[in-house]
């Protein structure tokens, strides 16, 4: 229906141009422009609808994931101990990933508002009153997560937002409140903050609830409210509104934008796209020119040249129009449009296909730190195996001591054929619990494949990785899986043990002097056996 719009429309007007002629062009020129403008304003709203939509999800997505990974730590804290500075303090050092995502550190809270650790140390913040807050009094008064004010962190001097989550005890009550700081101006949050729609188009940043402009490309390092940059109304509306796209005037009423509004954080932020509508509306008034000129030929030429100036602009532009439409409303897949265009049109094709990948980009980068087991939520191997070499180069270049198991499920086929794959499944995920309780935190646990699992130990003695091995194999054939429908299961594991000799190893070599180890095991059953590789042939003890 839109193409046979589009070649309607282009033999009407230049069937009608050989009677609009003889009594003016004027009236033909602004048909076309109307039609024009109806055509590029839909096509720029579902555009800058759809990239602001891809703005607002990969600012919603980075910020959830760090909301999530600060529950994590939350969850994890020694709540025993939670108002031990010494203690915390400590624990916070440790938890290395999590101040990737909050570059203005972590801290915190007891239910009195008081602070009562930090890292990294700010002077004054350790101990300081948070109980004035509004983050802090969200937590304690609704138990979840909450989103502060946009502001100038008075520790760090640096503008930021805080992002905070309950801390509870074996009871589920609050105990206390873990907070982190997440700078304005972190490129791997808010890198779109100076991205721009076309050629002058920007994208603002609101706090809905406080009514704040917080990031603004031209003014990057300053807060305003939203009536200092939008007449009051507007202001209004925006905060009480609804996803959309509109012409809205600046403070001044000077100048005017197409706009799409996109509410994200259970409607906590408002991602605003800009773009002037006099840049809009340029490739049009380029276009007027061009009819102008040719308004001088022969009635001949001028309609051949309507119908072939009507369809060279008209045709791209429904063309991505629906294709833009598909996208936003049809759930086709994101893809780039065609560029054919070398004006302002081109620009706003080339910036969304630009976006897009980013975008894109982003979100596979996110996926990526999807890095464990679905099934036990251990690590998966590849994972494992990164966190294994490092370790390994670790313990070399300190000359310190390294271990690693290789354990396996005895008799797990005869599991799955005799109870079926869901008890195989039950046994494995109760494996990984178990392997969890019983050994270190800094241990690390990945699953290999099947029942097979790998267990790397940091600073740890082949004798003393053989009575660890031997406490999780005693401790894995004590225990009972209770099955759906069925009596108690047991299981015995085997396992192979090796260890870093002080000689440059890998870690595929270092696996496999386990794996023999297991090897042997497994001829048993039941049974920890340790590498029999010797010191002179290199690679272990």
């Amino acid at each position: 229906m839109i193409m046979r719009f589009s070649f309607n429309l282009s033999k009407k007007v230049a069937l009608t141009a050989l009677v609009l002629f003889c009594i003016g062009f004027l009236p033909l020129l602004i048909l076309i422009n109307a039609r024009m403008e109806e055509n590029l304003t839909q096509l720029l709203s579902y555009q800058q609808s759809a990239s602001t939509a891809f703005v607002a999800s990969d600012i919603q997505q980075k910020i959830l994931l760090r909301m999530q990974s600060l529950q994590d730590v939350a969850n994890d804290l020694p709540v025993e101990q939670v108002n031990d500075s010494a203690v915390i303090s400590e624990y916070l050092s440790r938890r290395i990933a999590i101040h990737r995502f909050y570059s203005g550190g972590i801290f915190v809270i007891d239910l009195n508002g008081n602070g009562i650790a930090d890292y990294p140390k700010l002077k004054g913040r350790g101990n300081s009153y948070f109980g004035a807050y509004e983050y802090f009094k969200d937590v304690v008064r609704t138990g979840k997560p909450a989103i502060g004010k946009p502001r100038v962190d008075p520790f760090s001097n640096q503008s930021g937002v805080a992002i905070a989550v309950p801390v509870r005890n074996a009871n589920r009550d609050i105990v206390a409140v873990l907070a982190g700081v997440v700078s304005l101006g972190d490129s791997t949050v808010f890198d779109h903050a100076k991205a721009h729609i076309g050629k002058t188009g920007q994208y603002l940043f609101v706090s809905v609830r406080d009514a704040l402009v917080f990031i603004d490309p031209a003014n990057i390092h300053q807060m305003k409210l939203l009536n200092e940059v939008f007449p009051e109304e507007l202001a209004h509306a925006l905060i009480a509104g609804v996803d959309d796209t509109r012409v809205m005037s600046s403070i001044d009423r000077d100048k005017k934008y197409l706009t799409s509004s996109k509410y994200i954080l259970d409607r906590r932020w408002l991602v605003l796209g800009m773009i002037p509508v006099d840049e809009v509306f340029q490739p049009i008034s380029a276009l007027k020119y061009e009819l102008y000129a040719v308004s001088i030929v022969s009635l001949l030429v001028i309609t051949v040249l309507m119908w072939w100036l009507m369809h060279r602009h008209l045709n791209p532009l429904v063309t991505a129009t629906r294709q833009l439409r598909r996208m936003v409303f049809e759930g086709v897949p994101m893809h780039a449009l065609k560029v054919e265009r070398s004006d302002e049109i081109g620009d706003l094709f080339q910036s969304f296909n630009k976006l897009q990948n980013e975008v894109k980009l982003s979100h596979e980068a996110l996926e990526a730190q999807v890095r464990k087991d679905f099934l036990t939520g251990m690590l998966n191997r590849r994972y494992f195996m990164e966190l294994a070499e490092a370790e390994l180069i670790r313990s070399e270049r300190y000359e310190r001591p390294l271990s690693v198991f290789m354990l396996d499920v005895d008799h797990f086929k005869k599991i799955n054929d005799t109870h079926g794959h869901n008890a195989g499944d039950a046994v494995l995920r109760r494996l990984g619990e178990i392997m969890q309780k019983t050994l270190r935190e800094v241990d690390v646990i990945g699953r290999m494949g099947g029942e097979e699992f790998a267990i790397l130990l940091p600073e740890t003695t082949l004798e003393n990785a053989a009575r660890v091995a031997e406490r999780l194999r005693e401790k894995i054939s004590l225990q009972a899986i209770s099955l759906s429908g069925g009596l108690p299961l047991h299981i015995t594991v085997s396992i192979g043990v090796a260890a870093l000799s002080g000689r440059d190893l890998n870690i595929d070599t270092l696996l496999s002097f386990a794996d023999e180890a297991l090897y042997e095991a497994k001829r048993e059953r039941n049974q920890v056996r340790v590498s029999a590789s010797s010191l002179s042939d290199g690679e272990l003890v």
